[in-house]
Parts: structure tokens; sequence; C-alpha cells
């Protein structure tokens, strides 16, 4: 986070922002006469951007924004119009000067008259508020100690603050498709404004569930829909302040890669990508936030995927995972896991691989309305588990194969009934009938 560093900020956390009407709302001599370059309001959309970027900004930090009328004699920390002024956009960091924390977009080109989720105009909405806050371009060292960032972090799908649209780019010009622009603050900027301004662990801060929409993009939180983007493109970062969490994918078809840890990536779909330049797609759709020293509060801690091969990789947090259908790889990492299997097993398009089981301390947790035979909820009866290639008696229900690690449901046991394979333990590790449970 330090290349996005400038050296200032706000002394207060609470700070006031306003959309001048007029030239006459600013003071003479300011800045670089912006004011007086044919001076024009913001549009309605795009004051009802700004609140939304200054709302997001606040949910990730204990500052706190309130809205001001702004008059020639009062005025706000923040204030944003339009100029001839600026080619493009420019903002002034914080400081003690007339021009500090203002923001002016260039009214000549018609580039951000309508700023819509995942366009230029929204994300350079984003970037210049981050300058207002006192973050400075990624792709450029500074006088002072504060350096560009690192070559191979230095892209948008890191910070929204550098010009450089993928890691690698030689240009500084976007060259992100029309609709492929970050849609929030990214990883580093997040972590640099919570370097500044503390975080913000009320924002999300109970049992939350997140998932999206395949068809456009849309992300709910608790069913609450967050704003369709322009296209169906996701390319945002979660910050999550707390409670035990889901990223909920069950509605997906596509082969997803979900990843629980801080600073990583989910794919939920490659039609969803970003494309941040030529044949240069983003490295995923959603990125988990870092952690603030390693606190454990902002963890994403289970996922649920969907009906396509899935790889599902947890965090340090006790993770509760979820293959649902399809030939899933699941990874535990860290943390007393729980591996859940509550989709109708089929050794050829259901079975799924658990990489690291951990004995003692991971699970796996069966759901009796489909596992229809195991009719006693909690741990498994010793007498319904049984180590081997089949099934001993007619009381077996869940045999282990510590061969081959495949683990099989036998509703009738020794019967003449046929077992079915839902699980391979892929590092054979010695589990007993304790580390299934049922619910």
């Amino acid at each position: 986070m330090d290349g996005i560093l400038s050296g200032e900020r706000w002394d207060a956390l609470d700070l006031t922002f306003s959309f001048p009407t007029s030239a006459s709302n600013y003071e003479a001599g300011y800045g670089h006469q912006e004011p007086r370059a044919n001076f024009e309001a913001l549009n309605g959309q795009q004051a009802a951007v700004a609140r939304q970027v200054f709302a997001m900004a606040s949910s990730l930090t204990n500052l706190n924004f309130s809205e001001v009328g702004e008059t020639a004699t009062s005025h706000a920390t923040i204030r944003q119009a339009m100029s001839d002024g600026p080619a493009t956009a420019w903002s002034y960091m914080p400081g003690a000067g007339a021009e500090a924390g203002d923001i002016w977009y260039g009214n000549s080109t018609g580039w951000y008259d309508v700023p819509v989720l995942g366009n230029y105009a929204f994300g350079t909405m984003i970037h210049e508020i981050g300058h207002t806050l006192g973050l400075k371009h990624g792709h450029d060292g500074e006088a002072g100690g504060f350096a560009a960032m690192t070559a191979a972090h230095d892209s948008m799908e890191y910070s929204i603050m550098t010009y450089r649209s993928y890691v690698g780019a030689a240009g500084l010009s976007a060259e992100n498709e029309i609709w492929s622009f970050a849609q929030t603050f990214m990883m580093y900027d997040i972590a640099a404004l919570q370097h500044l301004y503390g975080a913000d662990f009320s924002t999300n801060g109970g049992n939350t569930t997140y998932r999206w929409d395949p068809a456009t993009g849309e992300t709910f939180v608790d069913g609450a829909g967050q704003g369709s983007p322009g296209a169906n493109r996701i390319f945002r970062t979660v910050w999550d302040g707390g409670g035990v969490d889901l990223y909920d994918f069950s509605n997906y078809a596509t082969n997803l890669m979900v990843d629980l840890r801080p600073g990583e990536w989910t794919t939920t779909s490659s039609q969803q990508l970003a494309l941040l330049g030529p044949g240069h797609y983003a490295r995923g759709n959603v990125a988990n936030a870092l952690q603030v020293e390693g606190d454990p509060r902002s963890l994403i801690e289970n996922a649920r995927g969907g009906s396509g091969n899935d790889k599902i990789i947890g965090n340090a947090a006790a993770n509760v995972l979820s293959g649902r259908g399809g030939n899933d790889v699941l990874t535990g990492r860290a943390g007393k896991d729980i591996f859940l299997f509550d989709t109708k097993p089929n050794r050829s398009t259901n079975t799924d691989r658990i990489a690291d089981f951990s004995v003692p301390g991971d699970t796996i947790r069966l759901e009796n309305a489909v596992f229809s035979k195991l009719t006693k909820t909690g741990t498994l009866p010793a007498t319904a588990f049984w180590k081997g290639p089949s099934a001993h008696d007619a009381n077996d229900r869940i045999v282990y194969n510590g061969v081959t690690g495949a683990v099989l449901y036998d509703p009738d046991g020794s019967g003449r009934g046929a077992a079915v394979q839902f699980a391979t333990l892929v590092n054979k590790p010695k589990v007993s009938h304790v580390d299934f449970f049922v619910v």
C-alpha cells in the first residue's frame, strides 16, 4: 500500500462535501482558476455516484461524510464541479489551502457526464475521491520516500489509483474495455485508507451472505441488490468487518475458482471478467480485502459452490466449504474446517476431492435429507462406519477406503445395493467415525 500513500491526510474524521452550483462559490485567487473556466455544476447522476463513493469510503474507514450546501462564505471540505481547466480530471490533496480536497472534472469531452458502475466515469470518481483523501498515483514515485507500486502489483486489479490497467502495461492510459473499470476501491486502496483513517469493523459486522448474479453481475448483500453494472462484469474488492460470512455461488453453473484468503481472488465466470487491455483479463472477479494487522474479523469464513466443477480454498478461519454439484476440489487450509455434503452424490458427476483433510480438527458434515439412511443427527455412530474397500455388515453407512482415500455412502450396508462414492480424501488421513457429523 506504500505505493499509493502521499504523506497527506485529513486530521479530522468528520468531513463535509458539497456540489457547488456557481463559480461564485469559490474564493478569489483559487487554485488554477478552474471556477473561471466554463464552470458547470455536477448533474444529478454524477452527484448520486459521488455520494455512493463517499459512502463506500466511509464503510471502509472511520471517516464520516456529511453533505452541506455551498455558498460564497461557507465551504465544504471536499467540493466537486466541472470546468474546462482540466483536460481529464484532477483533484487536490488534503491541506490548508482553499482548493484542498476539491475535485474538478473536465467538461469539454463529455467523458464524465454519465457515470455508471463499471465505466470510466464511475471509476474516475472513485479515483479522484481517493486523491482527496490522501492517496497518490500508484505508478508515480514521489519525493519524501513515497515510491511507486511494485511492478508486480502496479495494476487496477490492486489499486484504482494507478493508471496501469494491467501488470506490465507499457503505457499510462486506460486500455480497459468500456465496462471493465474497477467498481470499488481495490485491495491496496482499502489498506491505505485504513492505514490513514482506521478500519471500520462495523461494516457488515454480522453474519453476512454475499451473492452475485450470473446474468447481470450485480452484487447482493444479505439479499439486497447493490446496483447492476453497465454490463455483465464483476470487478471489485470486498471488505467485511465481522461475523460468520458466506460467499454463496449456488446460482452458478460455471467452474468456479473460489479463494477465501486475504488478498486473493474468486473467479465466477470468464464471461464476467474485466478486460483490462487486449488479451489481458483481470485475474479474478472478486478480491478479498487484506487483513488489518492480522485481525481475523475481516475474513470471509464460508463458501458455497455451484453446479460446476469448482475449486474452493479456505483461509485461517474455521471454514465451512460446500462444493454442492459437480466434481469439486476443496482445500480447507488452517483452522478446524467443515466440508459439507448436501447434494445427491454421483460417482461420475458429483464426487469431491478434499485436498488437506486434517485429523483431528476437520469434519465431514452430511445432510440427512440427502443421505437419508443416516437418520440420527450428531456424530456418526461407530456402528455406521467401516474402514475398508466395502461395507462389512448391514449397519455400515459410511465406508472409508484408507488405501485410495475414497469415502462412500452405502444405504444398505452389506446388502445388495451399490455404495456410491461422494468424496476422496487426497492425503489419505486416518479418519474414524468421529470425523463425520450428520445434520
